[in-house]
């Protein structure tokens, strides 16, 4: 039992970091758009604590490899949409990214099922 608590931990931190990386990162690139905003930009942050570390306390174990690139691929989807957005143009790959990180995050929740 005490590696599944470690393994938990480590977990738990890892999303945690990655959290507060991307709300500072998110904070940082407001501050230097010019008063531009970017709803994609702003909620960014959201997706690790919802999606990461809300779930990995609350289950007490990791969602699988699959799950957690489907978190990543997501949130690097909305911030690629919101640095285009605040820029000023578009561009149809963040999109792709926001849906194939989505795909992969109902993947890793089903192959997550399946093992239970």
């Amino acid at each position: 039992m005490q590696c599944v608590s470690v393994i938990n931990q480590k977990v738990i931190r890892n999303w945690l970091i990655i959290s507060v990386l991307s709300i500072l990162f998110s904070f940082v690139y407001e501050c230097f758009s010019f008063g531009v905003l970017s709803v994609f930009m702003l909620t960014m942050p959201l997706i690790p604590l919802l999606m990461g570390l809300l779930p990995a306390m609350i289950m007490a174990e990791d969602l699988g490899r699959v799950y957690n690139d489907g978190v990543l691929v997501l949130m690097s989807g909305f911030t690629l949409c919101g640095i285009l957005e605040i820029y000023g143009t578009s561009s149809v790959y963040p999109p792709l990214m926001i849906a194939i990180g989505g795909a992969l995050v109902l993947a890793g929740i089903i192959v997550k099922l399946k093992a239970s």
